[in-house]
């Protein structure tokens, strides 16, 4: 991997860590809502929290992937 994909990479790590980490919180304290306190619409918002979590995953995971293609092209050229 290239120096500059490389730093790419590592930004889109950090930026999936600190969404991950936000999203962990949300997800938490949504569903203590919904169950502890009988709040039916934090339902909702636990689920959204866990889709945008598992969306940055991804979105980390195609980068990752698009990088080493790139990559694999550079070294076949």
């Amino acid at each position: 991997m290239s120096n500059d994909a490389a730093l790419i990479q590592k930004k889109r790590l950090t930026t999936m860590f600190a969404i991950d980490a936000v999203c962990f919180v949300l997800a938490g304290v949504a569903i203590i809502g919904h169950v502890a306190f009988k709040q039916g619409w934090l339902m909702p918002v636990f689920l959204v929290a866990i889709a945008v979590g598992l969306g940055a995953q991804i979105w980390f995971i195609l980068g990752w992937m698009k990088a080493a293609k790139a990559e694999e092209e550079g070294k076949t050229s």
